[in-house]
């Protein structure tokens, strides 16, 4: 189970998150969506406090923080249960394939070479990048490198996978082979907490969908509710906006 109470996080004058409150339980995928600039990033990042948030209780497996009462031990046992796949990749660029998934295993972990490099060898299996193991990110596609990062995130066994925004660097030819990999996790009943602007997507794989706006959530419900018959207007309105760019873009 997570449960997040009260999270806020300011930016000097700006106030990016306000007042977020949300569950999720085990193996369920969670969708958050909404405008740019709405805090769905800062949510993550401060979900596995990469960004402090002034305020809140995050509880991630039974390890439940006040992050105004922090020590270094609450921050090392919380950002232990939960991994993050970057838009940027954020792989070690003179690191081979294999090298980036395993590097959390032998460093953090203390695990021996051999073992890791055989946990190693069965994600990238996982990912479909088992030839690629000894390729350098440079010789990778972004969907590839993108791939490598999911299965560096899953090498180090979090209790959930925080995704943001995973296909937004990517070619529109390369995002469905990152989606692909995502939905098997899903099938997997991988506890997952995803920030999209691929609605098609959010609404195939997500159990429940959150919509952000203002560094609040506006509205959350099953894609069913959010996307068919959303109750708040902000909502609506997102929706009606994003449906007519997708119709110009077709048109074009």
């Amino acid at each position: 189970m997570i449960i997040i109470e009260h999270l806020r996080k300011r930016f000097k004058n700006l106030q990016v998150l306000n007042d977020i409150q949300f569950k999720v339980n085990k193996g369920e995928v969670i969708v958050v969506i909404g405008p740019s600039g709405s805090g769905k990033s800062t949510l993550l990042r401060c979900l596995n406090l990469l960004e402090m948030p002034e305020e809140g209780l995050i509880e991630i497996d039974n390890v439940k923080v006040d992050v105004q009462k922090l020590t270094k031990e609450d921050m090392y046992r919380l950002r232990k249960k939960s991994a993050m796949v970057f838009q940027s990749y954020n792989l070690f660029r003179n690191k081979t394939a294999l090298q980036n998934v395993i590097e959390s295993l032998i460093i953090a972990k203390k695990m021996k070479e051999k073992d890791a490099r055989a946990i190693g060898e069965k994600l990238l299996e996982q990912v479909g990048l088992s030839d690629k193991a000894d390729s350098y990110p440079s010789t990778l596609s972004g969907g590839q490198q993108q791939r490598v990062g999911i299965a560096r995130a899953l090498a180090v066994d979090p209790y959930v996978m925080l995704f943001d925004e995973p296909t937004s660097a990517l070619d529109p030819e390369l995002i469905e082979e990152v989606l692909g990999v995502i939905r098997s996790l899903a099938d997997r009943k991988t506890t997952m907490i995803i920030v999209t602007h691929e609605m098609s997507f959010a609404r195939e794989v997500a159990d429940r969908v959150i919509f952000m706006a203002d560094g609040m959530i506006v509205e959350e419900g099953t894609p069913e509710q959010i996307f068919k018959n959303p109750q708040n207007e902000r909502t609506k309105k997102f929706l009606r906006q994003l449906s007519k760019s997708e119709t110009n873009i077709v048109a074009m």
